[in-house]
């Protein structure tokens, strides 16, 4: 008698323990949102994080290439000779590119003028510097003598509209961010209370863990596939809204996006195994 009561309780708890399996699907895409969304915000929306991103030694030159690009265009529009030769400075190009990450991506409303920012980079623009060449001093004599109007043709060679326009962009995605974080926690917390009601501790937490194991391989697949892009396509023919350049400075971002994902399979790893018997 006592033998079967046993076994029929070893039954039911190893039900109990099957049972459990129901959370582990939600608990791994609820949690993948959530870090997804937390990484993003910590690092492609956060000023600081992308303006010190910038400054490493291979993003200075893609940076240095975006900017320059389009003060070519300008070299254009004010009858400048449009060539190599027409550059700015590392230090004048990540002086201008702080200025569009500040606008961009720091935090404010809906931004309805662009004419600060073109303000502020035609001043950078018409600093001189030692290694100036004859030509960009050249376009810088041209520039000043346009006067009033030499706002709007900053405004116009950087496209800083659709720096406006993604400016508003931005604000909206991490407004939205910001609501599906909250989402994704009072998810996270609704599927512990569950899952603790009706199932034992040591299946609660095989389960979940299993769940953020599965978080852990998506991020190293997703972010890892997207880290190598720029190694087997030629991103700079992605010449809309500068994505080309964009692509190439965020592949080492994604590359700490796997890092993360490593940590997270090893650390949801261990308290799996130690469940699991």
């Amino acid at each position: 008698m006592t033998r079967t009561s046993a076994k029929r309780k070893r039954g039911e708890e190893e039900e109990i323990f099957d049972n459990a399996l129901e959370y582990k699907r939600p608990m791994a895409f609820v949690a993948f949102l959530l870090v997804s969304l937390l990484l993003v915000m910590g690092t492609f929306l956060n000023p600081s994080f992308m303006k010190q991103t910038i400054k490493t030694e291979s993003n200075t030159v893609i940076i240095s290439k975006q900017i320059n690009s389009h003060f070519n265009r300008l070299t254009t529009i004010v009858n400048g000779n449009s060539d190599d030769e027409n550059l700015l400075s590392d230090e004048q190009a990540l002086e201008v590119a702080d200025l569009i990450i500040d606008y961009k991506y720091g935090f404010h409303l809906i931004q309805t003028s662009d004419t600060a920012l073109a303000n502020q980079i035609k001043q950078v623009i018409l600093k001189s510097e030692k290694t100036d060449s004859s030509q960009v001093a050249t376009v810088r004599k041209k520039l000043r003598k346009q006067k009033t109007s030499a706002t709007y043709i900053v405004a116009n060679a950087f496209d800083l509209a659709t720096v406006l326009l993604e400016a508003n962009l931005v604000t909206i995605i991490r407004l939205v961010a910001v609501i599906v974080i909250i989402l994704c926690i009072v998810a996270i917390v609704s599927i512990f209370k569950e899952a603790f009601k009706s199932h034992t501790k040591r299946a609660v937490i095989h389960d979940l863990t299993a769940g953020l194991m599965w978080t852990a391989f998506w991020l190293m697949l997703i972010y890892g596939l997207m880290a190598l892009v720029p190694i087997f396509f030629d991103t700079s023919v992605i010449t809309a809204l500068d994505l080309g350049y964009w692509l190439e400075i965020a592949s080492g971002v994604f590359l700490n996006y796997v890092i993360v994902g490593a940590a997270l399979y090893v650390i949801s790893a261990i308290p799996w195994q130690v469940t699991s018997n």
